[in-house]
């Protein structure tokens, strides 16, 4: 027995479960056809604030799902956290892009003119 072995006698015997690829493929095809889907009907005006926004909550929900599933983090191909991670940056983008007044139009606030 290693030495790894006697500190972790158990470490090779725990499996975490997995969902799959076919699953994990469909969660990704959801989450990249949801922002089109849910965009289509925004004004022009509000549809960066609005991905923005939507870009952090797909990236939320898909980081909550690769540490439930226990993802690996260091992989040779793409996994959950690397897709968690571009959401993250399309929402930066899109929240930069974006401009204060189309901000407070999308929440509903009245702005008043200058």
């Amino acid at each position: 027995m290693t030495s790894s072995n006697i500190a972790h006698p158990h470490a090779n015997t725990h499996r975490i479960p997995s969902i799959g690829p076919h699953a994990t493929f469909a969660v990704l095809i959801s989450a990249a056809a949801l922002p089109v889907v849910l965009l289509w009907a925004m004004p022009g005006s509000v549809l960066l604030p609005a991905l923005s926004l939507l870009s952090f909550a797909i990236a939320g929900g898909l980081s909550l799902l690769a540490w439930l599933v226990q993802a690996e983090r260091r992989t040779s191909h793409m996994n959950l956290w690397d897709v968690a991670g571009a959401y993250v940056f399309i929402g930066c983008a899109a929240g930069m892009l974006s401009r204060p007044e189309h901000v407070l139009e999308l929440f509903g606030v009245a702005t008043g003119a200058r």
